[in-house]
């Protein structure tokens, strides 16, 4: 398993949640798209896993924090 950084060639995938099965996934994927292109420049950030045959089995979406935590 190797965990990365999402690139250009997974980002079709991320978009539709890792569901590109599903057509429901597929129609919201283009909302997604406009939310992460927003929430990246935000300091958003994904990491994939990856098993052995470079097939994606998971993902992490989080935001670093500011430090001004209350």
């Amino acid at each position: 398993m190797e965990i990365i950084d999402l690139d250009e060639s997974y980002l079709p995938l991320y978009l539709v949640c890792l569901e590109d099965w599903s057509d429901e996934m597929k129609e919201a994927g283009k909302q997604k798209e406009v939310w992460y292109n927003r929430m990246k420049h935000r300091g958003l950030r994904v990491k994939l896993a990856l098993d052995d045959k470079d097939n994606v089995g998971g993902m992490i979406q989080y935001i670093p924090t500011t430090g001004s935590e209350s």
